[in-house]
């Protein structure tokens, strides 16, 4: 019984943190299949651009890049969830960074490719620039 209590007690104390900074844990290919608002955000920003490599641009209609879990992160006092992805078998030398607004209505992305060099796309402001190329 104790021991229940003392979980109990933890969950309700993590709780309230989670809830302010939103979710993490997520990968973006599910994300983007799950969610039309995160899938239209996403694909506002990629769409017709040719200076990011073409496996950010199919992204939409192709999962066939590496995600890793997103991170609940705070932008100017404001949540925010940070998406990482880079293509297989070449991760070292391109990758994404991508922040989402809670609600996925606002997105901005970091692309860096050995290639193409970094493409900022969605007009990131300071912080959230700051946070997309830590």
């Amino acid at each position: 019984m104790k021991r229940a209590s003392l979980i109990l007690a933890a969950l309700l104390c993590a709780t309230p943190q989670t809830v302010l900074s939103g979710e993490s844990g997520r990968f973006l290919p599910r994300v983007v299949a799950e969610s039309e608002t995160h899938r239209e955000s996403l694909s506002a920003l990629v769409k017709g651009r040719r200076d990011i490599p073409i496996w950010v641009r199919s992204m939409i209609s192709r999962d066939t890049y590496v995600a890793l879990a997103s991170e609940a992160i705070e932008v100017d006092g404001k949540p925010m969830e940070l998406f990482r992805a880079c293509e297989p078998r070449n991760c070292p030398v391109s990758e994404i960074r991508v922040l989402f607004s809670p609600d996925g209505k606002r997105a901005v992305m970091m692309s860096r490719d050995v290639d193409r060099g970094v493409t900022l796309l969605g007009d990131p402001s300071p912080a959230e620039r700051v946070r997309l190329e830590e």
